[in-house]
């Protein structure tokens, strides 16, 4: 058999040695409980039985005084215990109710004799109240009432003995069932030690053996991890690099339309105000033309002006990153009505060109998703230093990203803001927020994006 079939084996056998201990177990707290019942409804007849003596005896003792001493105040416990004879006898019968057939009989002639008692007992007192002292105290003096008592007495010790023989005997039943009951558990004990210590074995030996597989294992992943780190990091130098390529050659393109096709556009606009001056025709269609002409290259040095600042803010490079960042949160919110609150510092700050147009652009990409997908009414933006890091945050009121699309980041944009804050040694994070929106929290650290620590560290 093979290790896995004998640990399989040893597991079934534990499992049955472990249900056995638990039905001894059981079973000796079904009888241990059976045991305590019997006990506690002996003790309850006990009691009862008790009970109804006692009144009978407190009865007799009331009547005798005060028949022989004349004194009323004797009749107080006669009556009180004829008050509560019916519950006595009630409770008497109902503790007795599931008895032998032999103890039931001594049960009915305890209630008959008591009744009989009290009944006795009131002759007396209504002959005492018809004839006198001297006739009640004469029949007081007689054996009807003591012979009563004796057979009451009898009666009442026949079943006490019956009771004590009952719980001695369920007394001796369960020591001798606690002793069956320890020996079932003690033999499923050692058995379920004995299976104990063959299965921890044969757990080592198969937790060594998977421990050697786990290294073989742990050697090969670290080997894949390693290469997967390296070309992790090629590629992430390689997108890095490509961003700033790009960035550059946008920069390049801005600047190459900004001067050429501005200065184009320009040279069109004045070559035609020349020939409207020299070409004096009041013919409207020829006015037409030339207002056409102006309106068109017009709009063309408007686009032009929109391409360059998208291409590359021209704030940017003149004014520094929060004049830029305003006019991007303006224009974007202007364009779709949106409320836009913003918070910078008030100086501004000595930031690497790369880092202000990476913070440029993880603005302007946020701003672009929220007028795309956000449907949102209200927008923050806030740039502010905390301690050793730059904070950034965009807030949106919108319907919020999608849940399955934070965790995943299938969005070419959203990779790109999180690549770009990864790439100087930040943090970046998107959340949806509980009062509804998305929010983006980007945290760069100052010592890799202000240029006199670049400097310094260069």
């Amino acid at each position: 058999m093979n290790p896995a079939g004998r640990q399989l084996l040893v597991e079934a056998s534990l499992l049955g040695a472990i249900t056995a201990l638990f039905l001894a177990a059981w079973a000796g707290q079904q009888k241990l409980a059976e045991a305590s019942r019997r006990v506690e409804k002996g003790v309850q007849r006990e009691r009862a039985l008790g009970d109804v003596l006692q009144l009978v005896s407190l009865a007799e003792s009331g009547q005798r005084g005060y028949v022989l001493v004349g004194d009323s105040r004797y009749l107080a416990p006669y009556q009180e215990a004829v008050a509560r004879l019916p519950t006595a006898l009630a409770q008497f019968e109902q503790s007795f109710g599931s008895a032998a057939p032999a103890v039931r009989t001594e049960v009915q002639e305890v209630e008959r004799l008591s009744r009989a008692k009290f009944a006795e007992m009131g002759e007396t007192l209504q002959l005492y109240r018809d004839r006198g002292r001297s006739a009640a105290v004469a029949l007081v003096r007689t054996d009807v009432g003591q012979e009563t008592m004796v057979q009451l007495t009898d009666h009442a010790r026949n079943i006490q003995r019956a009771e004590t023989d009952a719980i001695l005997e369920v007394s001796q039943t369960w020591r001798t069932d606690r002793w069956v009951s320890l020996a079932l558990m003690s033999g499923a004990a050692a058995v379920c030690l004995l299976l104990i210590y063959v299965l921890r074995r044969l757990v080592r030996r198969y937790v060594f053996s998977k421990e050697r597989e786990t290294e073989a294992l742990n050697e090969r992943q670290g080997e894949l991890e390693r290469a997967v780190q390296r070309g992790t990091e090629d590629l992430s130098e390689l997108s890095t690099h490509l961003q700033t390529l790009a960035e550059k050659e946008r920069a390049a393109l801005s600047r190459e339309l900004h001067d050429e096709l501005g200065g184009l556009l320009v040279a069109a606009r004045m070559d035609i105000s020349w020939l409207e001056e020299r070409v004096d025709t009041s013919d409207p269609e020829v006015r037409d033309h030339f207002n056409r002409v102006q309106d068109a290259l017009l709009a063309g040095v408007d686009l032009k002006r929109r391409v360059v600042e998208s291409l590359r803010p021209t704030l940017l490079d003149n004014l520094g990153l929060f004049p830029a960042l305003r006019w991007q949160v303006s224009d974007s919110c202007g364009r779709a009505g949106i409320q836009c609150v913003e918070r910078y510092p008030t100086e501004e700050l000595n930031l690497t060109p790369e880092a202000s147009i990476a913070i440029f652009r993880i603005v302007q990409e946020s701003l672009t998703n929220i007028l795309k997908h956000a449907r949102a009414r209200n927008v923050e933006v806030v740039v502010e230093p905390r301690g050793k890091w730059l904070a950034l945050m965009v807030r949106d009121d919108g319907i919020g990203l999608p849940s399955e699309r934070v965790r995943s980041l299938r969005s070419h944009g959203l990779a790109a803001m999180r690549h770009r804050a990864i790439g100087f040694g930040g943090q970046w994070r998107i959340a949806r927020r509980t009062e509804g929106g998305t929010e983006i929290h980007v945290r760069l650290p100052l010592e890799r994006i202000t240029a006199a620590a670049a400097a310094i560290a260069s």
